[in-house]
């Protein structure tokens, strides 16, 4: 749910960068178009489609032009189910699509670097995945800092710690930026949606900060007698929520791409059950490489839907905060 409410805020973006990359004069021959973090699911298929139907509707009004051929791909990191994707919604997708030419290929690997040949792509799409970096801020990795009581980056990390994260951030974007700004061809998109918060000062009582219950579903299971205290105190999850300024000024220090319009927007609290089970579909895979059999994730989503009724009754539990920003990359300098 939270996914598919940031996809449709991203739509009316997708609507006038591809209006703007089909102008009647400037049809390209063959479009391309990247989804970034696609994941396995209902949505995978939803901006790209939005896309290619866009495109189709630019080519109507310009009086039956001629439908480009269009090359769609899906990126995620290896690990992604690109069967269930390729046997489940790509049919779907390819019925929507019948009788124009949509050719539509996987693109196994990280984000985090260079995925396509240079100036192949006309817009690249990323929803909901730029706040997950690439690794955990070495310091935390090599032990020179522990986040005690915390996960991620947070109001109750120390200074140290939220630094070493917002560092790791920038990096992991600038190299994004720097990479799609090699595949891009001169004035093509890059549009994103991603986790943030409300203030560049994260301590701030007036800082809208996105929940992070995990670490506290984590030591409720501990104070049961089922976790080791020296393995909670060393889970660390790769993903930063960022101020709307630090998303800014990332862009602007890399330089290629000029920001055509960004907001921010706090999302209404899901549902605890759907979101406890969205929590362990995210969390699992990383729970289960750090604490093995110890983690019991049955018992981790009951705990963390009990956990999230009582923030509900406490008035406590809020939606996500949410950035989202349209960028234009600009000529290409030889």
């Amino acid at each position: 749910m939270l996914q598919r409410r940031a996809q449709q805020r991203l739509l009316p973006l997708v609507e006038a960068a591809m209006a703007d990359m089909c102008k009647y004069a400037a049809m390209p021959q063959s479009i391309g178009i990247a989804d970034l973090g696609c994941s396995a699911g209902p949505n995978t298929m939803f901006l790209v489609s939005a896309a290619v139907d866009a495109v189709r509707r630019r080519c109507a009004a310009a009086g039956g032009a001629s439908f480009p051929e269009i090359r769609v791909y899906l990126n995620d990191l290896p690990d992604n189910d690109f069967n269930t994707v390729f046997r489940r919604q790509l049919p779907v997708f390819l019925r929507q699509s019948d009788g124009y030419d949509v050719f539509v290929f996987g693109a196994p690997g990280s984000f985090h670097g260079r995925l396509f040949p240079a100036e192949s792509l006309h817009l690249a799409i990323s929803s909901f995945s730029l706040h997950w970096l690439s690794q955990v801020p070495q310091e935390l990795i090599d032990g020179e800092l522990v986040n005690r009581g915390n996960i991620c980056a947070g109001r109750t990390s120390s200074p140290a710690v939220n630094d070493a994260y917002a560092r790791q951030f920038r990096s992991d974007l600038t190299l994004f930026l720097s990479s799609r700004a090699k595949e891009l061809v001169a004035g093509g998109w890059l549009l994103a949606s991603l986790k943030g918060r409300s203030a560049r000062d994260m301590t701030s009582e007036r800082c809208v900060i996105n929940n992070h219950p995990t670490h506290d579903d984590l030591y409720i299971i501990y104070m049961q007698g089922l976790l080791d205290a020296a393995r909670l105190d060393s889970y660390n999850v790769p993903a930063y929520d960022p101020s709307a300024e630090e998303v800014r000024e990332a862009v602007d220090a890399e330089g290629s791409f000029e920001v055509m319009a960004m907001e921010s927007y706090e999302t209404p609290a899901c549902d605890p059950a759907g979101f406890a089970g969205a929590m362990r579909a995210v969390h699992e895979p990383m729970l289960a490489r750090h604490f093995g059999d110890d983690i019991d994730m049955d018992e981790f989503t009951k705990t963390a839907k009990e956990h999230l009724d009582v923030l509900t009754r406490e008035g406590k539990y809020k939606g996500m905060f949410v950035h989202i920003v349209s960028l234009r990359r600009r000529k290409l300098t030889r």
